[in-house]
């Protein structure tokens, strides 16, 4: 009768061992899960992080890019002749007026086609033109 109760004992045992066991491999599967979550998780941080100094790195370079361009001796004085209408010793300038360089194209035949000033249009007529013509 010892024996069957110490039969019994190693049985309960072995079964509490066993559960505990199995227990402590679910517990571990459960605790590697979790750091594999936080792992990829921090790598996506990681890469999200590298990504946005490659875009920082690459808007520094347009940028220094373009101080240096700002900083050139041809920027300069291409502003300085649009801005101030400046020019340089060596350089001539020729100004063409519009209006007159059109006056000498037209012909007699082009005369009849020419509309008429707007000054000289009745103001029913604009309204019309206005309403009725493309």
């Amino acid at each position: 009768m010892a024996k069957k109760i110490e039969r019994k004992i190693s049985l309960i045992m072995a079964k509490l061992v066993f559960l505990a066991g199995f227990f402590a491999v679910i517990a571990l599967f459960f605790f590697l899960a979790k750091e594999f979550y936080k792992k990829r998780q921090i790598q996506s941080e990681i890469n999200k992080l590298q990504e946005e100094a490659q875009r920082i790195s690459k808007k520094s370079l347009e940028i220094q890019d373009k101080i240096a361009y700002f900083e050139s001796k041809d920027y300069q004085e291409r502003e300085a002749k649009d801005k101030l209408n400046l020019r340089s010793p060596d350089e001539n300038v020729i100004v063409i007026k519009p209006g007159l360089a059109e006056e000498q194209f037209i012909t007699n035949e082009n005369i009849q086609s020419v509309p008429e000033p707007t000054d000289r249009i009745s103001n029913q007529k604009k309204w019309w033109n206005y309403f009725f013509k493309y």
